[in-house]
């Protein structure tokens, strides 16, 4: 045990072994304790809801022999809690009207049936939810005004409350002395997820004093020797004398540190410089960014009879997408929103171009003239492969007009059929030709009371998830 080898080996074995299985232990009774409150909140809840849907539906269908209808609601209904396994309903004195672990595919039709257990008759018959607990032990819920709830007893006196831990075997939710329904609560899903958590633990833990216990073996060795030279060359190298050199001939990780050790030394000043130039890079981004935000209006318009709401959120510190709102000389009011190809600081550039363009042209008789003259000076003034595509609409006492140039659709929500339809789109985009006039067209639109307008890029519907999901047009639209 003298040689750091040994050391290495054991200590790190055994200490990667304690912190794993403590770890793990920790995290399986804390992981436990989760999915048990979890299950208690959600199965309280869901008790809550749809008690009185219970009680409806029985009364309105299976009271009246529609059983398949009732059938497939209740199907509904143990969809959306998959910790409840069975669901009964009593009448007030007693009787089973439903019981789903007898009637899943038909009605009962049998002798009627009754409760005889006295504490369930109990429960069926008061005015609070109740939970049976695994230990035997009924608790009664009163909910208070803030939405918490108190553990009371059969006699409403306040008892010690549910613990994270209880397990419940089920709820009765009595509603209007007439009804109360049983919920039977299931724990098989918790069990499940334990198990499975337990296993990936387990085999971490493995792998992970395995792995330890291999490189300590391994590294030590290869460690002790170079390390000394190592350290003098760093003291030398921490006095200012960038001439340090270590001579370590290894071909593993030590070696390579040793070369990399000495092309730090001959290189740090130049790295040094590189440094600051590259935070001196970030801040003009950064000042660039800030520029641009300044483009977008600080304030939106006050138009009568219009609710106005924007937002913007770049790819990269500095983007292609921008809007704006103009009022024109004859108290019209435009709006727009563009669409630059790609991202960065060559984008930036054309937005605020565009943007300059676009406001300097904005008392032009009509908006294809507008996007007509913008377009001539960003055909000239920027690269070929540099495009916008831009969606302009004006809005003039109570009537709506817009002209596409290659953008998304516009999406109108018509508040009388209440639904959404996709304006149509067209035109192209500035700067592709020189003359897009005749490939501009400005549609009216009828753009009633509570009707809704949006204009967006492409950036939400092509917005992607983490699972490779686009976000798409249907969803938007919803």
């Amino acid at each position: 045990m003298t040689s750091i080898k040994t050391k290495l080996s054991v200590g790190l074995s055994v200490l990667l072994f304690f912190l794993f299985a403590v770890t793990a232990l920790l995290l399986i009774k804390e992981k436990r304790t989760e999915l048990s409150r979890d299950i208690y909140i959600n199965a309280r809840s869901f008790s809550e809801l749809t008690t009185p849907k219970i009680a409806d539906l029985y009364s309105s269908l299976l009271a009246e022999k529609s059983f398949v209808i009732f059938n497939r609601e209740m199907k509904d209904i143990f969809a959306k809690n998959e910790d409840v396994s069975d669901i009964r309903l009593y009448a007030f004195g007693g009787e089973v009207l439903y019981d789903s672990a007898q009637e899943r595919d038909r009605q009962y039709q049998g002798d009627a049936r009754t409760v005889s257990d006295p504490d369930l008759v109990a429960r069926i018959k008061a005015s609070l939810p109740s939970m049976l607990l695994e230990s035997g032990r009924t608790v009664y819920l009163k909910k208070n005004e803030d939405g918490t709830y108190t553990a009371m007893n059969q006699n409403e006196k306040e008892v010690e409350p549910i613990k994270d831990n209880d397990v419940i075997i089920n709820i009765v939710h009595p509603i209007g002395a007439k009804f109360a329904p049983l919920f039977d609560v299931s724990y098989e899903n918790l069990r499940a997820r334990v198990f499975r958590m337990t296993e990936r633990i387990v085999l971490l833990l493995i792998f992970g004093v395995l792995l330890g216990l291999g490189f300590s073996v391994y590294f030590s060795k290869r460690i002790t020797e170079p390390i000394d030279q190592l350290t003098a060359g760093a003291l030398i190298l921490a006095k200012g004398d960038f001439t340090a050199h270590v001579e370590v001939k290894t071909q593993d990780e030590i070696g390579f540190l040793s070369e990399t050790f000495n092309k730090m030394a001959g290189e740090l000043e130049v790295s040094t410089k590189a440094m600051v130039d590259r935070e001196r890079i970030a801040r003009e981004l950064e000042l660039a960014a800030r520029i641009q935000k300044q483009i977008l209006p600080k304030n939106l318009p006050d138009i009568p009879d219009l609710d106005i709401a924007t937002a913007l959120h770049p790819a990269a510190e500095i983007g292609g997408d921008c809007y704006d709102f103009l009022e024109a000389d004859d108290g019209s009011h435009i709006f727009y929103i563009s669409d630059v190809t790609g991202h960065g600081v060559p984008s930036g550039l054309v937005v605020s171009i565009a943007s300059a363009l676009i406001y300097s042209y904005a008392n032009s008789p009509t908006l294809t003239e507008i996007l007509s003259h913008a377009n001539k000076v960003l055909k000239q003034k920027t690269s070929q492969n540099m495009f916008m595509t831009l969606l302009m609409a004006r809005y003039n006492k109570g009537t709506l007009s817009y002209v596409s140039a290659g953008h998304p659709e516009m999406l109108h929500y018509h508040a009388a059929d209440k639904k959404v339809v996709a304006e149509k789109s067209g035109g192209i985009a500035l700067g592709m030709v020189s003359d897009i006039s005749p490939m501009l067209v400005e549609v009216p639109v009828a753009f009633g009371a509570g009707d809704v307008v949006a204009l967006y890029s492409d950036g939400i519907p092509e917005a992607v998830s983490e699972k490779g999901e686009q976000y798409g047009m249907p969803r938007l639209k919803r």
